[in-house]
């Protein structure tokens, strides 16, 4: 068996439950992966913002690696490894967009994160990654992301007017109610490109975790691929192992299996 020499989690709906918790299980899992007969570095690769995800790295005690923004936003420690802003005029038409259909837009800059109005999906999502947008003219800002959120079939007539009308960008969702905007070129796909030269790592030795459309693109990269339970189809077909769901022990189950692979099941 290939040892793996790089783990690679989706945050929402893989390592948190529905109800945004870590699973004690989980935990046990990642200390597993960072201790046991497999061990190698941990990254998470996430839509959230840096400052969302520091917590959560913190929480299972891992170093702060990860892939941030859908893949716009590369950190290790302090350290901007990569990021990937979307074209300026691609920006201005998706906010516009946004508001003109009602949905509440917000705007991720580097570490910050701004929306042109206080809302009950922005306060959700304040309360989700644990601190509140900044209430800002969204318009003329360097963006790496944009989140568009809404009710779910506003949210898929919105991306299908995307797809046509801003062809600069990706437009992705990630969980109900969520659409993910980013440069056509970012992706976690993308992002484990860089991750591979910079960390000098190759796809084969790389696991990855997912759960939504967004995680595709890096399971389809990865040597090793599970997803979820509760995953997409798409990710379910593209998996060489899927799992239970993220709130029924579906990462442990999952690190439990990988544990005991045969020698080449890897490969």
């Amino acid at each position: 068996m290939l040892k793996p020499k790089l783990y690679i989690f989706d945050i929402d709906g893989t390592l948190l439950t529905t109800d945004y918790k870590i699973l004690p299980s989980t935990k046990e899992a990642m200390r597993l992966l960072a201790e046991g007969k497999l061990s190698a570095p941990i990254m998470l690769a996430s839509a959230r913002s840096p400052k969302a995800i520091d917590p959560i790295a913190k929480e299972l005690n891992l170093e702060p690696l990860y892939i941030s923004l859908n893949g716009a936003f590369i950190v290790q420690g302090d350290r901007v490894l990569y990021e990937k802003p979307m074209e300026q005029q691609a920006a201005e038409m998706v906010i516009s967009i946004g508001q003109e259909v009602g949905l509440s837009v917000n705007v991720y800059s580097k570490w910050d994160w701004y929306i042109s109005e206080e809302n009950p999906w922005s306060s959700h999502e304040g309360k989700m990654v644990g601190w509140q947008g900044q209430v800002k003219d969204l318009h003329g800002l360097e963006t790496h992301k944009i989140l568009l959120m809404g009710e779910q079939d506003l949210i898929l007539e919105t991306q299908q007017k995307l797809q046509k009308e801003v062809p600069g960008v990706s437009a992705q969702g990630s969980i109900p109610h969520y659409l993910e905007i980013v440069d056509a070129s970012a992706s976690k796909g993308h992002a484990l490109e860089i991750v591979s030269e910079l960390l000098e790592v190759p796809f084969e030795y790389m696991v990855a975790f997912g759960d939504g459309e967004n995680d595709l693109a890096m399971l389809k990269r990865a040597g090793f691929a599970v997803a979820m339970g509760n995953a997409h189809p798409s990710l379910k077909a593209e998996a060489d192992l899927v799992t239970l769901d993220n709130d029924s022990d579906g990462i442990f189950q999952a690190v439990q299996r990988i544990l005991e692979l045969e020698p080449g099941a890897l490969d």
